[in-house]
C-alpha cells in the first residue's frame, strides 16, 4: 500500500511533469506527499535556496490542495547527488517520484531520454520504488 509518496522537484518543467504524476498517484491511493527540494550551499546561497526552494515547494502544495492532498514540504541545504540517501531513510517514503533529469539539462541540447546525476543516484540508493518521469 502507498501511504506516503516523495516527490523531488528543482522547479524545472521535467519536475513539474513528475510532480502532476505523483499528485495522481497520491490522490488514487489517497497518500500524504513529501515535497523535497535540495539546494547545494557551494552552488547557492542559504537565501537564494530558501527563497527558490520555498517557491517550488508552494507550488506543490497549491496544487496539492487542488486534489485534497496533504504535502509536507521539506527544503535541506546539501549535496543532491550525495545526501539524498538521507532524505529517503529520514522520510521513509513507500514511492519516489522523480523526473529524469533536471535545470541542468533543460538548459542543455540533451536528449532527454538521458537520465540525470540526481535520477541515476536515487535509483542506486533507493530501498523503495522509484519512479522516474519523462
Amino acid at each position: 500500500m502507498i501511504k506516503k509518496i516523495l516527490i523531488a522537484s528543482d522547479g524545472s518543467s521535467s519536475a513539474d511533469k513528475a510532480v502532476d504524476l505523483a499528485l495522481n498517484i497520491a490522490s488514487k491511493y489517497n497518500a500524504k506527499v513529501a515535497a523535497l527540494y535540495i539546494f547545494d550551499p557551494m552552488e547557492m546561497s542559504y537565501d537564494e535556496g530558501d527563497e527558490e526552494g520555498g517557491a517550488v515547494l508552494d507550488k506543490i502544495t497549491s496544487k496539492g490542495k487542488e486534489f485534497n492532498i496533504t504535502v509536507i514540504e521539506h527544503i535541506i541545504s546539501a549535496n543532491p547527488i550525495n545526501d539524498f540517501k538521507v532524505m529517503i531513510c529520514k522520510i521513509q517514503p513507500d514511492l519516489i517520484v522523480i523526473a529524469n533529469h533536471g535545470k541542468t539539462y533543460d538548459m542543455k541540447p540533451y536528449n532527454d531520454s538521458r537520465l540525470g546525476s540526481v535520477a541515476q543516484k536515487v535509483l542506486e540508493v533507493s530501498n523503495v520504488p522509484v519512479i522516474i518521469s519523462k
